[in-house]
Order: structure tokens, then C-alpha cells, then sequence
């Protein structure tokens, strides 16, 4: 079953305003729908390298997924792979617009899953309207933040 979901939201901050939320993994709870606890494995903001665990529920099963930057394209692109709650490549953008940000997160699955009970349509659509909502609450965080 493959997955390739997108999803963007225009952000009324600088990109480095959302970069310090989106990029940090001690605020991914603010922000990713169904986490219980997040464990970073490196300090500060996420680049080529770094390794967080994050725990959580998706479709109704936990999961502890190991998340490692694998490519920095540049200080606001990143790709991410995950092992969990299946295997996927993340990346995170966040492009200059007028007034603001434009951030965009894509999931492609990159392998099999648990998952494969659910009609691939349906599992598609769960992803996507998943990361809409993480991109919605990131807004409603980042906008909260004093102006830049």
C-alpha cells in the first residue's frame, strides 16, 4: 500500500519563527496530532543527523517511531525517514511567501505497514488529512507567538 500525502498552510510569521517550532522537537507535542511523548536524541533543532523517538497513537494503535534527519537541503528543507507507525520518508519545507510561510509537509510510504487490513484509499486519506490537521494546529501554535 502506498502512501504520498501533502499538505501546506500559509503561516503569518518569518520562516525562522516557524522553523523554531516546526524544527524543534521538544514542540512537536504542540503540534503532531497523537503524541504522548517525545525523546530527542540530539539538542536543538532538527538537521542532517539528529534522532528523535516519538510516541503516540495513530488509527487507534501506538506506536514508537525512530525519526532521523537523512537530508539537510537547507536550513528550512529537511527529510526525515521514520520506521513508525510505518515506514516513511517526511519532509518538512517552509518557503518565503508574501505576508508570511508557506509550510508543506509530504509523507511518502517507503515500505510495507501494519495497516494493510484498511483499503489503501482510506489509509491514503487518513494520512492526509492527518498531517492537514498537524499543519493546522502548527498555525494556530506559531501564530500565537509574537510578531516578527
Amino acid at each position: 500500500m502506498t502512501v504520498d500525502a501533502k499538505a501546506e498552510i500559509f503561516i503569518e510569521r518569518s520562516r525562522k519563527t516557524v522553523a523554531s517550532v516546526m524544527f524543534d522537537p521538544k514542540s512537536d507535542k504542540l503540534w503532531v496530532g497523537g503524541l504522548t511523548n517525545v525523546f530527542p536524541m540530539s539538542s536543538g533543532l532538527l538537521k542532517k543527523g539528529s534522532h528523535v523517538e516519538r510516541v503516540g497513537v495513530f488509527l487507534n494503535r501506538a506506536y514508537s517511531a525512530n525519526l532521523r534527519v537523512i537530508k539537510e537541503i537547507d536550513e528550512y528543507t529537511l527529510e526525515i525517514s521514520a520506521d513508525e507507525p510505518f515506514e516513511m520518508k517526511l519532509r518538512y519545507e517552509l518557503a518565503e511567501a508574501p505576508g508570511g510561510t508557506l509550510a508543506k509537509m509530504r509523507v511518502q510510504s517507503i515500505g510495507e505497514n501494519e495497516y494493510r487490513q484498511m483499503p489503501s484509499s482510506v489509509f491514503a486519506r487518513n494520512v492526509s488529512e492527518s498531517i492537514n490537521d498537524d499543519l493546522a494546529r502548527l498555525k494556530r501554535q506559531v501564530e500565537l507567538l509574537d510578531a516578527d
